[in-house]
């Protein structure tokens, strides 16, 4: 299991612009950084999942959660 350290790093690079959110296209990016391949459909699911307040960005605290719940 991650620690919170380990979660905010994760979270902080996925958060590519630093303003404490993570938007699709922000993760897409990073997915693609990592020489990872998502789909749109995967993305909107991942997001369904974690962004409880539905607002289309994922906090820190949404993210923390959506790991937990995941793992």
């Amino acid at each position: 299991m991650a620690t919170d350290a380990e979660l905010t790093d994760t979270f902080r690079e996925l958060d590519g612009n630093g303003d404490g959110h993570i938007t699709s296209t922000e993760f897409q990016a990073a997915m693609v950084a990592r020489g990872e391949e998502i789909t749109v459909g995967e993305i909107a699911e991942i997001f369904a999942d974690a962004d409880t307040d539905a607002d289309g960005k994922i906090s820190l605290a949404e993210f923390t959660v959506a790991w937990h719940r995941a793992g």
